[in-house]
């Protein structure tokens, strides 16, 4: 079996190397008949969106976040409704199971999402700023979200950028940094998948104090500031959550701190 995969890798990887999008399909429904990820789901849904099969790559988001969300990673369920929606605003089905997500057990149990091969476990999880809100409040933040497809090196938030966005990381990783007044960078953290950060500049209204840009291929996930904005005149309870959440991992970085000095 492990042969047959490796095989089946290269012939997807050749495919795709020569646009071959086309031929490419059907070598990854093999290699799914073989290794279920839900990975390979969002590639034949990406190889889809190259041929200009826009129902098709729909299908094909919407049944990779499906199968994300029986693993509990809601993150990167998240993500792909987003990018089904991207391509269809008003799919009705995407957005039932987005909404759906606030009653996964990763959320109601505050449980920790699995952790995709080779990556850490989030520093900042957002899981925990998901259950402090209402079903009601947990659907319009999620709803307002806009997913963002990434290269390496891009960045997501500048130093000293005046912008209010929050960030969350469905998949891929971001690297921290922040430069001296010498020109030197100094690398602060590593942020994997489900990570959620941003939320400091919105809430105290000052300046980025560090650049995020990604470190490899990622899908980020964005709440704009004027939407939530928007969101808190409605429903102030989010304004709260998002305090707490901030203040909670304000404790816990003082508490690592104390705990490396002693």
């Amino acid at each position: 079996m492990a042969s047959e995969k490796a095989q089946l890798i290269d012939t997807i990887q050749k495919h795709v190397s020569k646009g071959d999008w086309k031929a490419a399909i059907p070598e990854m429904e093999k290699l799914f008949a073989l290794d279920p990820d839900p990975m390979i789901r969002v590639r034949i849904g990406d190889a889809y969106q190259k041929l200009n099969q826009k129902a098709e790559a729909v299908k094909e988001y919407v049944r990779a976040a499906d199968l994300f969300a029986v693993q509990g990673a809601v993150v990167r369920a998240l993500a792909q409704y987003k990018l089904a929606l991207r391509l269809d605003p008003y799919h009705r089905s995407a957005l039932d199971k987005m909404a759906a997500l606030y009653s996964n057990k990763t959320v109601v149990e505050k449980k920790a999402e699995p952790v995709e091969e080779g990556k850490q476990k989030p520093a900042n999880s957002v899981i925990p700023l998901f259950a402090g809100f209402t079903k009601e409040e947990f659907y319009d933040f999620t709803k307002m979200m806009v997913v963002h497809t990434m290269p390496p090196g891009q960045a997501i938030v500048r130093q000293d950028d005046r912008g209010k966005s929050v960030y969350i990381i469905a998949n891929g990783s971001v690297r921290v940094y922040t430069a001296l007044l010498s020109g030197e960078q100094v690398d602060l953290a590593v942020l994997w998948p489900g990570d959620f950060f941003g939320e400091m500049s919105f809430l105290t209204g000052k300046a980025r104090t560090a650049t995020v840009e990604a470190r490899e291929d990622s899908n980020i996930l964005e709440v704009e500031e004027d939407k939530l904005r928007e969101l808190i005149t409605r429903r102030p309870h989010v304004l709260e959550v998002l305090r707490q959440y901030s203040e909670m991992r304000a404790k816990g970085t003082i508490e690592k701190i104390q705990a490396t000095n002693v």
